[in-house]
């Protein structure tokens, strides 16, 4: 028996719909052509996802997934895509209908339907909540792992070491800045030791970072000396430094010998 055209686009457009309904992925399709570019269609996968089922939301912005501590720039970005009529891809901070904030991966694609070319924008929606979860859980392993990096230890009274290990990178550079103000302020040290024996490279940045830290140390009354220097590091700081000047040792012994001596230069 042969299908009329009609019948064979209703079964395929009912396949489709199947299909689609079926996929895990949240799917919404809203029309930019109505006021406020209204949601006209939802899956099921949507439904699940955000606890909204297409009977409360068909006819409304999909804004009501946001709340008040979703990212505002990326935000703007959507606003900007659909403007613009441009494929986009954001992650955001949405709610569902509990409540309940998860991390939605929203992927959006503007379609052109039909004859007349009727525009629609389609959405898939995905839960990243487990993913973004275990990247904060590794930037807090990191942050952790740092700070046992770069323990302060009172060696005598008015002095404190710092030993280095490892590489002395930017973003390390800047936290060794406030724990190193942080810590003088607190404890009142008049000698702050940081020790390079660990140190892996010794090179322009790392010497621009040793004279910031002095002259930070000196504002608050207190003079850095710096160990741990090997015959080719010395040569390193002595290229760099042109008019900057630090007091380097080989080893801390001699630097607390040193102190103990008051032989300490103020630079």
């Amino acid at each position: 028996m042969e299908h009329t055209q009609q019948e064979q686009d209703m079964y395929t457009n009912e396949f489709l719909r199947e299909v689609i309904n079926r996929v895990s992925t949240g799917i919404v399709i809203t029309d930019p052509n109505q006021v406020d570019n209204p949601i006209v269609y939802v899956n099921q996968g949507f439904e699940e996802l955000t606890g909204y089922y297409s009977n409360d939301i068909v006819g409304k912005n999909c804004r009501f997934l946001q709340g008040y501590e979703t990212e505002q720039s990326e935000v703007a970005k959507l606003r900007s895509a659909i403007f613009k009529k441009e494929s986009i891809v954001v992650t955001l901070r949405n709610f569902k209908k509990n409540g309940e904030m998860f991390w939605n991966e929203l992927a959006l694609h503007p379609i052109y339907v039909g004859e007349s070319k009727s525009l629609y924008f389609v959405g898939l929606q995905k839960d990243i909540t487990s993913q973004k979860t275990q990247e904060e859980v590794i930037k807090q392993y990191i942050r952790e792992i740092n700070d046992l990096s770069t323990p302060i230890i009172s060696v005598q009274e008015n002095v404190s070491i710092l030993p280095i290990v490892g590489n002395l990178t930017e973003l390390r550079f800047h936290r060794l800045v406030n724990q190193i103000a942080s810590y003088v302020s607190k404890e009142k040290e008049e000698y702050f030791i940081i020790d390079l024996q660990g140190l892996k490279n010794y090179d322009e940045a790392v010497n621009n970072g040793l004279n910031t830290i002095n002259q930070i140390l000196i504002l608050m009354g207190a003079k850095l000396v710096v160990s741990g220097i090997k015959t080719e590091m010395a040569r390193d700081i002595k290229r760099f430094s042109n008019e900057n000047r630090l007091n380097t040792f080989n080893n801390c012994e001699r630097a607390l010998e040193a102190i103990s001596l008051n032989k300490i230069e103020s630079y």
